[in-house]
């Protein structure tokens, strides 16, 4: 009998030091991203880790994604381990605190592999929500063609834009330097590159400043290009435009670096387009603004966060996939590392379109140009959307941009302290 007590004993003691049983067979990570042939990065991953295999699911692109996992949340069920999110919408997730502190899981030793203004967007205190994925480092492209046609010089700074879009719509009314692109981002993006800063958030603290001299220059400077009918009425991303910029009636445009699309629309220019920097505020000066790009985060909810911020961090930093994400033929993301913009593979292609240059040399030093002092609001949604219908009325002519700017800024405030944000500003 005492025999077998102790074997008994043994046996529990056994258990006890050895913990509960491991699972068999491997961890499994869900993924919901729309970056094109991502699948092949994650097949990557799956042949090298047995014991950790990612499930990639293509949840559709932005508000489609962002709209199931809003669904997903609210029931509490078919939450994803890791979600790809575009860095404007990063904030409204981390207000709901559900996303998980990478820093835990070693964040913030691969924080000097990235451009550092990418990593203070995925930031928040001493936390970090996300990896940066990929940029849109704002650039100008310009048909060369048009522009010496008419002799006009690459403006440099936004005063010469403006008089270059007098001059060359003097020169031929049928022919613009540029046209107002109505895009929310790409209004943002020209907030950014002017030193505003609309939003500073703190968990539940929050300065709104749309006012700002940085911010009213640059509402002061397009409101006075619209008037003055030197921009092309043209709405960018329309099939009007597309032609526009194919035939040489559009000269230039002010883009995130994705905006190389546009060698589709002109043939008959090829050689003729470059890639040049955004014009300055300040001759001389080089601060930039960013249009688009992404995250991939990972969700509070994963039952496996340790090997899902393990995936997170080796897509966005592993030499062989950050180099391959950039393929022009199938996910052509801007990369955001410094290694990849520094690699030789990506940063010395030259191109025929783009009059030989080598392009992503222009691309990559605007990227390290970019304010790192920007940071967007907990309800993008509302801001995007009370932006769009104001900018209707100054289309219009019934509101003046300045005003626009205004309006923004108290309804704003006023949507902020109603979701219970502590609000400061001008």
């Amino acid at each position: 009998m005492k025999k077998t007590l102790v074997f008994l004993l043994l046996i529990a003691i056994v258990l006890v030091a050895c913990g509960p049983a491991k699972p068999s067979g491997p961890v499994t990570i869900n993924f919901w991203s729309w970056v094109p042939h991502l699948e092949d990065q994650v097949a990557e991953w799956n042949a090298a880790h047995p014991d950790i295999q990612v499930n990639y699911q293509n949840a559709g692109a932005g508000n489609a994604e962002y709209t199931k996992l809003n669904t997903a949340l609210q029931a509490n069920s078919d939450i994803p381990d890791v979600v790809q999110i575009e860095y404007q919408f990063l904030p409204s997730y981390i207000a709901q605190g559900v996303l998980l502190d990478l820093t835990k899981y070693g964040a913030n030793s691969v924080k000097s592999q990235f451009v550092p203004w990418t990593w203070t967007q995925v930031s928040q205190g001493k936390a970090v929500y996300a990896y940066p994925q990929d940029a849109g480092p704002m650039v100008m492209f310009c048909n060369n063609a048009i522009l010496q046609k008419y002799n006009i010089a690459i403006p440099t700074t936004w005063d010469q834009f403006s008089s270059a879009a007098a001059a060359l719509h003097q020169a031929d009314p049928k022919v613009y330097l540029s046209n107002f692109t109505a895009d929310q981002g790409w209004f943002f993006g020209m907030l950014w590159a002017s030193g505003a800063q609309p939003f500073i958030v703190n968990g539940k603290n929050i300065t709104i400043n749309f006012t700002s001299s940085e911010a009213m220059r640059v509402a002061t400077l397009w409101g006075t290009l619209i008037k003055s009918g030197n921009l092309s009425p043209i709405d960018t991303y329309t099939n009007d435009w597309n032609t526009a910029i194919g035939n040489g009636t559009i000269a230039c445009w002010q883009a995130g670096a994705w905006g190389t699309y546009i060698s589709g629309y002109g043939p008959d220019f090829s050689g003729k387009w470059q890639v040049y920097l955004m014009p300055q505020w300040t001759a001389g000066g080089a601060v930039n603004g960013n249009y688009g790009g992404s995250t991939d985060a990972v969700m509070k909810a994963s039952a496996h966060p340790k090997e899902a911020a393990a995936f997170a961090q080796w897509l966005n930093t592993d030499a062989k996939a950050t180099l391959e994400l950039t393929n022009p033929d199938k996910a052509a993301l801007f990369p955001v590392t410094q290694a990849t913009l520094s690699n030789t593979q990506w940063s010395d292609v030259k191109y025929d379109y783009w009059s030989g240059q080598a392009i992503h040399q222009v691309m990559a030093q605007a990227a390290q140009q970019i304010n790192p002092n920007y940071g967007w609001s907990p309800f993008t949604s509302f801001v995007y959307s009370t932006y769009a219908d104001d900018l209707t009325k100054v289309r219009a002519g019934s509101m003046t941009f300045e005003d626009l700017m205004k309006d923004l800024q108290a309804k704003c405030v006023s949507y902020a302290k109603d979701q219970g944000f502590t609000v400061t500003g001008p």
